[in-house]
């Protein structure tokens, strides 16, 4: 384009030379073309973006991450002139078109149309515009582009992929179902006693001190703890859309592939989360499995400043340190999680942590205390390599 308009420049220029030193007819016909070429070029593009037709559709009630489903466009020429030099541009940030390039240049004779069959794949979960971005319209000797943005893009909900796992390879599974020592599994009693240095203020006993005045402790009894629980960080990561969605995304898939996977191996599994307050769903029967993931698709992600509350309501409500087994997955490992951890190893529940990254390489498995482990998760490839 710039080619042709410093040719067209030269011509101009070389045109009103011809003029000043020879006149006539010709000198002033070819200057008179040359003067009307940009304005014709550019009233007919003006034209074809006013007749310029486009549609887009595809046809699926539910759409899945990194699913494909069918997707339909059509350019359409209903006039009497060619449109020349037609591209389009798609949504590419969470999504891609199969077979397709923005490279791909169109022309359409008057009365034809152009339909592509193709398919759509989400990257992602969440809602966002998909399909065609813009449509770019050059005039035939490519002096003028016009990008005309698409009014009527398609907007999708798209809910978090089921991935189903063979084995877990940051587990073993003997772990959970025949783990020996139940014996030594310690839950409050009724019972009471005086407070002693050193005694975890969780099993701390208000209304006996406030009757006494002494400190007052429940005592401990033993209990067999059974199940693994998992907790859905659900809080944002980041403030960048293209930095939190695949984060966020892989986060929810981690926590549906958990609960399947351990559903199927007929292990008893509760899955924390907030939404204005703690909620814990149990996952033992395929309907149950379902309301999760109904309810992980529709999971909304809090702000940081949550992440305090989110972890001082699981110690609050302690259902937690009955588990076996308490997997965390997160986009940051940071101090809270690493404190709540700590507290969990005390009571004798091994800990292990997914922390989800925005990277192609998975890190070596990190224990930071004797009974927690850290696996770091890519945002994006198949997680069933590193689970």
């Amino acid at each position: 384009m710039r080619r042709n308009r410093i040719i067209w420049a030269a011509l101009w220029v070389a045109s009103v030379v011809l003029i000043s030193f020879y006149g006539g007819a010709v000198s002033y016909g070819i200057f008179t073309i040359l003067t009307l070429t940009p304005v014709i070029s550019l009233a007919y593009i003006l034209l074809v973006l006013a007749r310029f037709k486009i549609y887009q559709y595809f046809e699926c009630p539910e759409i899945v991450s990194r699913h494909v489903i069918p997707f339909y466009f059509t350019l359409q020429n209903e006039d009497f002139f060619a449109f020349s030099g037609v591209r389009v541009n798609f949504y590419s940030d969470f999504s891609s078109i199969e077979g397709l390039s923005d490279d791909i240049e169109y022309e359409l004779l008057p009365g034809t149309k152009i339909k592509k069959d193709t398919g759509l794949i989400c990257r992602y979960r969440g809602e966002y515009e998909v399909g065609i971005r813009s449509v770019v319209l050059q005039d035939h000797l490519r002096l003028f582009k016009i990008t005309y943005r698409n009014r009527e893009p398609l907007r999708v909900t798209v809910l978090p992929d089921i991935i189903e796992l063979n084995s877990l390879r940051s587990l073993d599974m003997d772990m959970i179902s025949d783990r020996e020592g139940g014996t030594d599994r310690q839950y409050p009693d009724v019972t009471v006693r005086d407070y002693i240095a050193g005694d975890d203020i969780r099993l701390m006993s208000w209304k006996q001190t406030a009757r006494t005045g002494r400190l007052s402790v429940r005592n401990l009894i033993g209990e067999e703890k059974d199940g693994v629980g998992i907790v859905a960080d659900n809080i944002r990561s980041a403030e960048d859309r293209n930095t939190y969605l695949p984060i966020e995304n892989r986060i929810l898939e981690t926590v549906i592939a958990l609960s399947l996977f351990l559903k199927n191996k007929n292990i008893p599994v509760s899955v924390y989360y907030r939404q204005g307050s703690l909620d814990e769903q149990a996952v033992d029967s395929a309907d149950t499995f379902n309301a999760l993931y109904r309810v992980m698709s529709e999971l909304s992600f809090d702000p940081p400043s949550e992440k305090t509350v989110l972890y001082k309501e699981l110690m609050e409500q302690g259902s937690v340190y009955s588990k076996r087994t308490l997997f965390i997955v997160t986009a940051d490992a940071d101090e809270t999680v690493l404190e709540f951890s700590k507290s969990l190893n005390d009571s004798n529940t091994d800990v292990i942590i997914y922390l989800v990254k925005n990277s192609a390489e998975t890190e070596t498995p990190v224990k930071v205390f004797a009974h927690t482990g850290i696996f770091t998760v890519p945002a994006d490839g198949d997680p069933a390599d590193i689970l």
